[in-house]
């Protein structure tokens, strides 16, 4: 029988699950427009996103902001959903997606200013049910078919409310959503089409995926998540291979690449790990007490900042390796942080979009 595991497993979760919650069955909100507003850039932001001279922020009620000033000042894009929209991501300039909750999947293709919806939560559970039911049919001796029709049932039954919480697009057409329950969806035709890849996912007990990101090697990627999820995924091979030796059962929120080719992870308490091998081995983080890991940003001049939830930033000048407090405040709790523009930070969370000046 398929594993279900609660969003009380993880803070950031936590945070985010009433927001689509509070609409009850109907779904309303991927029926109505997000509404324009002049406060969108103080409201709850998850979050902020740098691709070339854009700035990008998303949040609460299908908020979707950019600005093309370094974040001094924003503007509402427009948005066909008033779901809560936590990631973003642009290939190319004019070509973007973004995720968040009822399963919603945007495109824009003007640079960020008006989207358009191409896929949701009502789909998943229908759309892979027929999947899995046909390679069900195909293939009758292999038990991993029906157990994924299960879980499609139980999506079927809960209906569209199952948050995407990442977005990644190797190309201008080739992409990857992940999601709470394991959700993982792939497309090669620019979001035209989403398929179901669970069968290639190695994660048995549909944990919560947080976090995608590229390897060094072409065409490696990882997945992590919940209780200690770590995947090390292959684009030619279509797979996602569980790493079993992870040194911590806690959830990883935020990750990020070093100029070394190396993975920081982040998470619950504040945890930090480290890795420069794909998972073989791993080392943990020396730094100081924090709150739980939520973000991080690459700083311009290679340097690592992580933000916790209670709006500790923590920065790295050692490939993470090690970190120090960053002696920057919000006086906020954070959900994001960016590099802004030269000698700035931008974060965001509760209390809106911040640009914070970054002690020299």
């Amino acid at each position: 029988m398929a594993i279900k595991k609660l969003l009380l497993g993880s803070i950031l979760a936590l945070a985010i699950a009433p927001l689509g919650a509070s609409y009850g069955k109907t779904y309303d909100v991927l029926e109505l427009p997000a509404v324009q507003s002049d406060i969108a850039q103080s409201s709850l932001v998850y979050t902020i996103r740098n691709f070339g001279d854009r700035y990008f922020a998303t949040g609460i009620f299908g908020h979707i902001l950019y600005s093309d000033d370094g974040g001094d000042t924003w503007t509402q894009a427009q948005v066909p959903v008033r779901s809560s929209i936590l990631d973003i991501y642009f290939p190319s300039p004019q070509l973007g997606w973004a995720v968040g909750h009822e399963g919603v999947i945007l495109h824009s293709s003007d640079g960020g200013k008006i989207w358009e919806k191409q896929y949701d939560g009502l789909r998943y559970g229908s759309e892979g049910m027929a999947f899995y039911t046909q390679l069900a049919e195909e293939n009758p001796d292999d038990d991993l078919y029906p157990y994924l029709m299960e879980e499609m049932q139980f999506a079927i039954d809960q209906g569209a409310d199952k948050p995407l919480f990442n977005v990644y697009f190797h190309s201008d057409t080739h992409g990857h959503v992940v999601g709470a329950y394991g959700m993982v969806l792939r497309t090669e035709d620019g979001g035209k089409n989403w398929e179901h890849v669970l069968h290639n996912m190695e994660n048995d007990s549909f944990y919560h995926v947080f976090d995608f990101s590229p390897l060094p090697a072409e065409g490696r990627f990882f997945l992590s998540g919940e209780a200690g999820l770590f995947m090390i995924g292959d684009i030619n091979e279509r797979t996602g291979k569980l790493v079993e030796n992870v040194p911590w059962e806690g959830s990883f929120f935020a990750s990020a690449a070093t100029a070394d080719g190396a993975v920081v992870l982040g998470g619950l308490r504040g945890k930090m790990y480290r890795t420069a091998d794909e998972g073989l081995t791993w080392a943990e983080v020396q730094k100081p007490p924090s709150s739980a890991m939520v973000d991080s940003a690459v700083l311009d001049d290679g340097r690592l900042v992580f933000s916790g939830i209670a709006g500790d930033l923590l920065v790295s000048s050692d490939d993470g390796n090690s970190f120090n407090y960053l002696p920057v405040s919000s006086g906020n709790r954070i959900y994001t942080v960016e590099q802004g523009p030269p000698g700035t930070l931008l974060v965001g969370g509760p209390a809106g979009i911040q640009k914070l000046k970054l002690p020299q």
